[in-house]
């Protein structure tokens, strides 16, 4: 089963998110900032970690690149509302260039959520 790790600031997003993807029949694990999920990572075997980009302390930019320089296997998507510093288009830019396989807006509607699972998984295979 491809596990997944949700990693959102805000509780009842990250459980949103989370709940999308266990409907959807994925193995869901919930961390509320990037050090929390690299940890998971590192600890244990994930396929996708799925992130928000602007949090406190370790942010889903810095979370993308040392995934994608340590992790290179592991599907990467963010999500992204934007932030009080960049608009929602400047954010998902920043997402991919940092190394998200696929950026994903919020509100997140769930398909689109399911669907970029789906394509980051398939480009990292």
């Amino acid at each position: 089963m491809t596990r997944i790790v949700v990693v959102d600031d805000v509780p009842v997003v990250r459980m949103v998110i989370a709940k999308i993807l266990q409907r959807a029949g994925y193995s869901v694990i919930e961390a509320g900032d990037g050090a929390e999920a690299l940890s998971l990572v590192a600890s244990q075997p994930i396929d996708v970690v799925v992130t928000d980009l602007w949090m406190p302390g370790q942010d889903g930019v810095s979370l993308l690149r040392l995934l994608k320089a340590r992790f290179p296997k592991v599907a990467r998507v963010a999500v992204s509302g934007g932030s009080p510093q960049a608009t929602m288009v400047d954010s998902l830019e920043t997402a991919v260039s940092a190394g998200a396989t696929v950026a994903v807006m919020k509100p997140v509607d769930k398909d689109d959520l399911v669907d970029a699972v789906n394509q980051a998984l398939a480009e990292v295979r």
